[in-house]
This record gives structure tokens, C-alpha cells and sequence, in this order.
């Protein structure tokens, strides 16, 4: 008897846990916004707007889902963002001048030049104390390139031309110094039949250098005392470059005064990974020292972030601005302005933040169409690493990657804006309420159990 009693309590504890875990379904959370999907493929690729931050209740971004149409929740994972991207370094065509074999390597040049104010070669006179000689010397002109350099391409004058050879390649910022990049660097044209091999860059590490000088490293190369080449073309070192933001205004804030300075507090919607402010100064010509802080929560404490100087400056016709100001995602940020001089004046200033949104990628499994839902504070993290649900996608070459770019349509009430806050747990406490009279039925029944075992004995 007892044996049954312990099976039936024990059935009765299971199907309670199991009404607890209950499949998601989308209108557990709070929006959902369809998949709009344009081709086929494994696995779809959606970026986050602007709209689904603003819902988001965890910084994390728990609280996204991908339902198939079906109702089954497929899976997804967040892709790592990237904040800067490097641009190729495209080669720019430099002036090339002819110094002859007077220019020894090492030495600096014998030679009367003339640059404009932006150090740019304008006029490369006779050498004044030695004969010209064969062209076995060039001086190359990067002064207006503004940027490190890594490579040097040359191009030929006559393409029928065959020679093989080694080129020493210095480097100066002032014609005068010199410094060795490459000491020696093959140098070659030939041609055999129908085939031809030909090199003519030269690579070194990565310098910052206005003028280089090439010189023949050893003997020039046999019958060379003619014009060789005519040309040249730099590369620059690849430039990081930002990601284009977005951006968002940020509501009024609230002011208030401080002894000397102003404060401006701004509240943050949702969980905006905002890492860039953007202050829009509400006249022309100010100038104003802010110093920026952040913090999680109403109660929290302030957070500095530095000290700033943001300005709105008018001038040629034009305007120019202070760079977007760095910040860390947060709940409420504040500008403390100094002002002694007035502040920001007559007005209020416009802060937007600005931030790379993430993509969201999930296997399209089942029927479609998809729905995005977001927006629940009940909602642990569900996400993937992506290296774990996309096959090869830790390789560098992500170009052949099954992944297709799909787009997120307007969004809709679901759950509605309940699902947002935290709610009051009627099922949990039902739950716990049921286990309780469980234990009860349990204990009254041993008790009665044993009451029956004394009577018996």
C-alpha cells in the first residue's frame, strides 16, 4: 500500500512540472514582426532594427525568438558584429623623376628641388657637380598620399624590353635623411614565346615616408642607360574606417542646475547597444566643455566617460562639428555642461546614439513563413554561438557561406506590452500551491497509514 501511495504522489509531481514546462509559443513575447524571405537557403540572415531594440527587455538579447509556421521554435544564433572595416589599399599614381647615377645610394641628394608648401616635388633641377650618367636612379614623390604606405608598383616604357635586375628602395621625409625599406628587391621583364614574367612591385612593412628613392642594388642591369621606366603607383596601407551607424534621438531630458554646471539627463529606450553620442548644439559658433557619464538603472551611480569639448562652428559657408563622442551601452546617459559661458544658450541640445545594429541568423526548418517575436521578460537566453549552428563559419572566406539575407516586416502585437514587464507568476505560484496540497495529501496519508499499522499491531 504504501508503494502505491510513493507511485501516485510521484505521478501527480510530474505532470505539475510538466504543465510548468510548456512549449514557447508567439504570443508568449510580446511583438512579432514576419520574415520576408527573398531566396532559399539553409539558414537566413535578418538585421535587428531600431523597432525590436526598443522592446528588448535584456541586454543580452534573450528575448528574441524565431518561430517556423508551425509554431515550433527553430534555431538562431547572433552574429559578431563588426565595428570597423579595413579599406583596401588602392595604388595612387605618384610622379616618378629620373636622377641618373649621380644619386648614391646613402647619400643625400645633389640635386636643387623645389616643393610647394605641402612638400609636394614641383621642380627637379640639374645636379650641380656631376654628369647625369644612365638612368640608374629615380626619385618618387608621396607627399600627397597622407597616409603610410606598403608597396611601390613601376610600370615600364617600352613592354618589349627584357631585363632582370635588384633595386634598393630608401625612404625620407625630408630629402636630406634616408632610410633603407628594401635592400635588395628582384626586379624583372622576360618574355619566351607566347609566355611573359614580369615583376615589378616591391612590398616592405607598412612606413610613413613622403619621398622613396630607388637605386640599382649592385650593377644595373645590362644595357639599361636608356629611360626604363615611366611610371609609378603607391599603396597605401588599408584604412579602418567605421561602420556606418544608426542613430536614434534620444527624447527631451530632464535639466536641472548644478552650482557651475548644467546636467541633461537622457533616457536610453530598450537595450541599445549604443557605443557612439552624436550632440547637436542648438547654435552656431559654441563652443561648450560637457563631461559625459552613463548608468544602468535609476539607482545606480554615475559613471564618468571623459571629459569633452563639443562645438558647432560655422565657417566658409559651411559648418563643422566635434566627432561623434564614444559611450557604453547604458539605461540613462547625462551631459554635465560648464556653464560659465553660457552653456548651450538659448535652446536644448539634440543627443542621438548611434549603434552597429546585430543580425540575427536561424535555420529555416519546418514550413514557413517565419516570425521574429521579441519582447518578454520571462525569457532565458536561447541563442547559438554561430560557429555552433552554421557549418564552416569560423573559416576566414564566409563568401560561400548558406546564408541568405532576408528582411523583417512591420511588426505586430502578439502577447502585447504585458509580456514586458515582470508579471505576477499566477502559474508558478499555482504550481507551488499544487505541490504544497501534494505534500499535504502525502503526509495526512502516512499519517493515517501509521495510525491504521498501531491499530492493527
Amino acid at each position: 500500500m504504501t508503494g502505491n501511495l510513493a507511485r501516485r504522489c510521484c505521478a501527480l509531481l510530474g505532470v505539475l512540472f510538466a504543465a510548468g514546462a510548456q512549449a514557447e509559443e508567439i504570443d508568449d513575447y510580446a511583438y512579432a514582426a514576419p520574415v520576408s524571405i527573398a531566396r532559399q537557403a539553409p539558414f537566413q540572415r535578418v538585421e535587428l532594427p531600431p523597432t525590436v531594440y526598443r522592446s528588448l527587455t535584456h541586454d543580452d538579447l534573450s528575448d528574441l525568438r524565431v518561430f517556423n509556421a508551425d509554431g515550433e521554435v527553430v534555431p538562431h544564433a547572433l552574429e559578431p558584429r563588426t565595428l570597423e572595416r579595413n579599406l583596401p589599399g588602392t595604388p595612387v599614381a605618384v610622379p616618378l623623376f629620373v636622377l641618373g647615377a649621380a644619386a648614391d645610394s646613402g647619400r643625400a641628394l645633389n640635386l636643387r628641388i623645389e616643393t610647394n608648401e605641402r612638400g609636394a616635388v614641383v621642380n627637379l633641377g640639374p645636379e650641380s657637380a656631376r654628369a647625369r650618367g644612365p638612368a640608374g636612379a629615380w626619385l618618387v614623390d608621396a607627399s600627397q598620399i597622407g597616409q603610410r604606405i606598403r608597396a611601390l608598383e613601376l610600370v615600364v616604357a617600352d613592354r618589349e624590353r627584357q631585363f632582370s635586375g635588384r633595386m634598393r628602395v630608401e625612404a625620407s621625409k625630408d630629402l636630406a635623411q634616408w632610410r633603407t625599406l628594401v635592400a635588395s628587391a628582384p626586379l624583372l621583364q622576360l618574355q619566351a614565346e607566347d609566355h611573359e614574367l614580369a615583376r615589378l612591385r616591391i612590398d616592405w612593412p607598412a612606413t610613413e615616408a613622403r619621398y622613396l628613392r630607388l637605386t640599382w642594388s649592385g650593377a644595373p642591369p645590362e644595357g639599361m642607360r636608356e629611360r626604363v621606366f615611366e611610371a609609378a603607383r603607391v599603396e597605401p596601407v588599408p584604412a579602418a574606417v567605421e561602420v556606418p551607424r544608426t542613430w536614434l534621438a534620444l527624447e527631451a531630458p530632464a535639466v536641472r542646475k548644478v552650482g557651475d554646471h548644467a546636467e541633461y539627463v537622457f533616457a536610453v529606450p530598450g537595450a541599445m547597444p549604443a557605443d557612439r553620442l552624436r550632440v547637436d548644439l542648438p547654435q552656431a559658433n559654441s563652443v561648450v566643455p560637457v563631461e559625459l557619464f552613463t548608468r544602468a538603472h535609476g539607482d545606480a551611480p554615475w559613471r564618468s566617460l571623459g571629459r569633452h569639448s563639443v562645438y558647432r562652428l560655422s565657417e566658409d559657408g559651411g559648418e563643422r562639428r566635434n566627432p561623434d563622442l564614444p559611450v557604453r551601452p547604458a539605461a540613462e546617459l547625462m551631459l554635465r555642461a560648464d556653464a560659465r559661458g553660457g552653456g548651450f544658450g538659448t535652446g536644448t541640445p539634440v543627443v542621438e546614439i548611434g549603434w552597429v545594429p546585430h543580425a540575427l541568423v536561424f535555420a529555416a526548418r519546418g514550413n514557413p513563413p517565419f516570425t521574429l517575436a521579441y519582447g518578454r521578460h520571462r525569457a532565458g537566453n536561447a541563442a547559438f554561438a554561430i560557429d555552433g549552428l552554421v557549418p564552416g563559419y569560423e573559416r576566414e572566406d564566409q563568401s560561400h557561406l548558406p546564408i541568405a539575407d532576408a528582411a523583417l516586416g512591420e511588426a505586430v502585437a502578439a502577447g502585447g506590452p504585458d509580456r514586458l514587464a515582470a508579471p505576477v507568476d499566477a502559474r508558478r505560484w499555482m504550481l507551488w500551491a499544487s505541490l504544497l496540497t501534494a505534500v499535504a495529501v502525502l503526509g495526512a496519508m502516512a499519517w493515517k497509514l501509521s495510525r491504521l499499522t498501531e491499530h492493527g499491531e
